[in-house]
């Protein structure tokens, strides 16, 4: 008898549990919610903050129709702004015209506008970082012109122009520059560096395509836009910051003869030496290409005529480095973040004699550069096909 009223007492119990459940009483219903695919943030003239969102269109993104925004007709996706005196006030008058609430966790890029970079991108990190939803993962990128006008771009290839810029930021040509790693520059009086775009119109098409084009790294000075790295500044850039990624190099190997190596992999090594109050960086960097394309019809497979491309190779190496260099030493910027390595080789001695006038003494830092290029690869072929029949 004992066992049958236990079960009867477990299952009042139980019963009792249950109704004394409430559910989930702060719940938000995703039908609730409008996801943030990528912000832009510009100064106006009057100097008000302007924020613009994009956003998903859940009644436009049905089946898969191909192409980007532009090709389906209507856009699975649509663009608001305002503006305000902080970052937070414009925030706040989109919101109070949306029926769902506004939700940053799936906001991937933050696009910074030319005019708000060269004022100054601090107060983006007083907002971003108090939000809970807010991820510091999220990539800083800042574009020529307007930021707004980067996401009005209608790329072809993806539906959102969000994923474009996410895309590039990330692959294997570019440097990624998260929120996170930015704040941490700053915080340590550093110069960072950021993704720069700019709107691209497609060529040599009926209906020109409105793309995205990376240009190269926005050049700062603590949180202030001050220039650009393009081309061979921004290669020698990603050199000294031993973030190498993959890039082409075409060089006259004869004259009127070019030749073209993909940059696949590669390492460098920064040694300072401090000598009283100057500063001697050695800078040694192993390059590894591939060889894409050849107009001087040289037999790759002789071994002095490899040597000879990779000596040539080696040299536009080392001339992107010096140009990166002297760009940064021009502007007192410390892009590569060259101080930091001093700092971990000779902290007593950065605290002491560097760290307070570190900007007037790296202008005056010396370079020591030694490349050592190898193109192992020379494709499946080391002559032009057609050379025997010519």
């Amino acid at each position: 008898m004992g066992r049958p009223r236990h079960r009867l007492l477990l299952a009042i119990l139980g019963a009792l549990v249950c109704l004394s459940l409430t559910g989930c009483w702060d719940r938000t219903e995703t039908n609730d919610i409008a996801f943030v695919l990528t912000s832009s943030v510009d100064l106006e003239d009057d100097g008000r903050y302007r924020v613009s969102y994009m956003l998903p269109l859940p009644g436009s993104m049905g089946g898969a129709s191909g192409g980007g925004g532009g090709t389906s007709g209507g856009k699975s996706y649509y663009i608001d702004s305002d503006t305000g005196v902080t970052l937070r006030e414009a925030n706040e008058k989109l919101q109070k015209r949306m029926s769902r609430r506004i939700f940053l966790s799936h906001r991937r890029t933050i696009v910074i506008g030319e005019q708000f970079a060269k004022a100054g991108i601090a107060a983006l990190f007083d907002t971003v970082p108090r939000s809970p939803e807010s991820r510091m993962t999220s990539f800083l990128v800042v574009t020529k012109g307007k930021g707004y006008d980067l996401l009005n771009t209608e790329p072809k290839f993806e539906r959102f122009p969000a994923e474009v810029i996410r895309e590039l930021t990330k692959s294997r040509q570019s440097m990624a520059t998260s929120t996170k790693d930015i704040g941490m520059t700053l915080s340590f009086n550093s110069d960072p560096v950021l993704s720069y775009f700019q709107p691209k119109e497609g060529q040599a098409a009926k209906e020109p395509s409105h793309e995205i084009q990376m240009l190269g790294y926005g050049q700062f000075k603590g949180d202030r836009l001050i220039g650009i790295y393009r081309n061979h500044e921004a290669d020698g850039l990603l050199w000294l910051r031993n973030q190498v990624r993959e890039h082409l190099i075409t060089f006259a190997l004869l004259p009127g003869k070019d030749i073209s190596i993909q940059v696949t992999n590669g390492q460098t090594q920064i040694r300072p030496k401090l000598q009283g109050d100057q500063v001697i960086f050695q800078v040694i960097v192993d390059a590894i290409g591939t060889v894409r394309e050849d107009e001087s019809n040289q037999d790759l497979n002789k071994s002095e005529t490899l040597h000879k491309v990779e000596q040539k190779f080696a040299e536009q190496v080392k001339k992107s480095i010096e140009a990166s260099i002297q760009q940064m030493q021009k502007a007192g910027t410390d892009s590569a973040q060259l101080g930091l390595i001093v700092w971990r080789n000779q902290p007593n001695a950065w605290r002491n004699n560097f760290e307070a006038k570190w900007e007037e003494m790296f202008k005056e830092a010396k370079f020591v550069i030694t490349v050592n290029a190898s193109i192992p690869e020379t494709g499946l072929i080391n002559n032009n096909v057609i050379k025997e029949g010519m």
